[in-house]
C-alpha cells in the first residue's frame, strides 16, 4: 500500500472514473470536459418499521416530494419472511445546487453530526418517529460520485476521443457518455472487450 506498482499487460481496459486516468497511467493528460457531482450516503440501521406516514407499504426505492435529496432504498424490501423487524436504509444525496466545487468543500467542512441530522431531518417529514428507530448510522462522502452532464459534454471532443480510442488501452465508464446510467455502463464495457478481443 502506498508504494508505486508497475504492471505488464498486453491490453487493459479502464474502467474506473475517467477522470483518475491521469494518476494512474504515466503521462496521461489531464482531462478538463470531465465534471462530477459529490455525492452523500448513508446508511440506517432501522430496528423497527417507522410508525406514522410509513404506514404505507414502502417500495424498495422511495423518494420524498419536495426532497433536495434522492430518498432512499430499503435492503429487505424483497425479503420472503413475513416478519421484518429490522432493516437497513441506504439514503442518497447528490448535492446538486450550486457549483460540484462549492459542494466538495461543504462536504469536506461538514461532520458525521450534520449529515446525520439533516438526513434524519429529511426523512422525518415522512417517518415523523424515525429517530426512534435507528440505531446506527454510517455515512460516506464521495467529492467525485458520479459525472455531472455539463452543456455541451455528451458532445465534448475529450469524450469522444477517449470512447473511440483503437489501442491496447480501452476507456469503459459511463461517464464517456455523460450520464451514470447502467445501459451506458453495459454499453462501454462491452465496445471495450470487443476492442480488445479484436486486437488480441
Amino acid at each position: 500500500m502506498g508504494k508505486n506498482r508497475k504492471y505488464a499487460a498486453e491490453a487493459a481496459i479502464f474502467a474506473a472514473p475517467t477522470f483518475l486516468t491521469p494518476y494512474i497511467i504515466e503521462g496521461f493528460p489531464h482531462l478538463a470536459s470531465f465534471e462530477y457531482s459529490p455525492w452523500l450516503t448513508s446508511n440506517l440501521t432501522v430496528d423497527r418499521p417507522p410508525r406514522g406516514a410509513s404506514t404505507l407499504e414502502r417500495a424498495w426505492d422511495n423518494v420524498v416530494l419536495d426532497s433536495p435529496t434522492l430518498g432512499y432504498v430499503d435492503a429487505t424490501h424483497q425479503t420472503l419472511r413475513t416478519q421484518v423487524d429490522r432493516s437497513v436504509w441506504t439514503f442518497y444525496w447528490a448535492l446538486a445546487d450550486g457549483p460540484p466545487s462549492a459542494n466538495r468543500a461543504k462536504l469536506l467542512s461538514t461532520d458525521w453530526a450534520y449529515w446525520k441530522n439533516a438526513t434524519l431531518d429529511d426523512l422525518e417529514r415522512v417517518h415523523p418517529d424515525i429517530r426512534s428507530c435507528v440505531s446506527r448510522i454510517d455515512i460516506m462522502r464521495m467529492g467525485h460520485a458520479m459525472i455531472r452532464p455539463t452543456v455541451g459534454s455528451v458532445f465534448a471532443r475529450e469524450h469522444r476521443r477517449l470512447a473511440q480510442w483503437r489501442g491496447r488501452l480501452q476507456f469503459a465508464n459511463s461517464d464517456l457518455s455523460s450520464l451514470s446510467l447502467f445501459e451506458e455502463v453495459q454499453f462501454r464495457g462491452i465496445t471495450a472487450a470487443e476492442n480488445i478481443l479484436g486486437i488480441l
